[in-house]
């Protein structure tokens, strides 16, 4: 048996299908609705071998994951994998039931492993440091719009950058008492400071990242859609590779500054030189360092050891 959900700010459209039948129905995304859909998957005999799959959607899917991990297999998709099903199988409309019915299938078809629920206190620091992303980014728009606003505006917009301000304070004291509450976090955060280039902003977007089903360094440049993308077929297409993006844009966004330091520093000089004698571009330099700061990162936090700087070539 197989489950496909679409799930919405207010409700969650789902598919069932159980002996090559579809049963479809439509549920309220709260308690009360969970409750209903288990009451629903009981009146057609599902057992907990049931195999459940949505998309992820934001923060709507997490109450129902969380409830449905209790009872069942429950998996979460990257939206990019279910899109690319729905080409595959050429799905040629789009609404919320067709929408489940094809997560229904991709589960059947695809088999994908079965969600970790996070941590409390790893969800914590991802909810954090989400939020924190998000304050920057409205502070830094506001600064934008202060350089060209006429005069009769720029004392509200420099009230609204001042507010922002003082609460992206707050919200760092927050993650300060955050470190203080879990102490194996914050001696992760300390090793990973270590790494020249990363600081307290770069470490707690790591931390966050960086969990316990992540087996491999690949697998999480990967996630983070650092991995190369190719683009070649046969002899008259031979594009220049490039990163994939296709995972945590807010990731990779919070390693780009750290590979700029450590590029100006020359931190890794045989690596940085390697790529200089190919003649590769900055741009390009900058994100191998990016990809190379997060390798560090993970053997760092799996091995629980002491950043080296001995092996990168420097000696101070």
């Amino acid at each position: 048996m197989y489950l496909g959900i679409d799930v919405s700010k207010a409700t969650i459209d789902c598919c069932l299908i159980t002996d090559g039948f579809f049963y479809e129905h439509r549920f309220s995304n709260s308690p009360a609705g969970y409750v209903k859909l288990k009451a629903w998957l009981n009146g057609h005999n599902a057992n907990p071998s049931l195999h459940c799959c949505c998309e992820a959607t934001g923060t709507y899917y997490e109450p129902l994951a969380e409830y449905l991990n209790g009872h069942y297999k429950m998996s979460v998709e990257n939206p990019r994998k279910i899109k690319g099903f729905a080409n595959a199988v050429l799905q040629r409309s789009k609404t919320d039931k067709q929408d489940a019915k094809l997560i229904a299938r991709y589960c059947k078809a695809m088999n994908p492993e079965a969600w970790q629920r996070p941590t409390q206190a790893q969800k914590q620091l991802q909810e954090l440091t989400r939020y924190i992303a998000r304050v920057k980014k409205q502070r830094a728009a506001e600064l934008t719009k202060y350089q060209t606003a006429p005069d009769y505006l720029k004392r509200h917009i420099k009230a609204t950058i001042d507010y922002l301000s003082s609460h992206l304070q707050m919200l760092k004291k927050d993650l300060q008492s955050f470190y203080k509450a879990n102490p194996d976090y914050n001696r992760n955060r300390q090793r990973l400071k270590t790494i020249t280039g990363i600081g307290e902003n770069a470490a707690a977007v790591l931390l966050a990242t960086i969990t316990a089903k992540m087996k491999t360094a690949r697998q999480l440049a990967a996630y983070l859609g650092l991995d190369p993308k190719q683009n070649q077929s046969g002899t008259s297409i031979n594009g220049r590779p490039r990163i994939s993006k296709t995972g945590k844009s807010q990731a990779r966004a919070a390693l780009y500054m750290p590979a700029l330091v450590a590029y100006r520093l020359n931190a890794f000089p045989a690596f940085i030189g390697r790529l200089k004698a190919k003649k590769k571009p900055p741009k390009l330099i900058i994100v191998a360092i990016m990809r190379k700061l997060l390798t560090i990162a993970f053997h760092i936090l799996k091995n629980q050891t002491e950043y080296d700087k001995s092996r990168y070539g420097l000696t101070t």
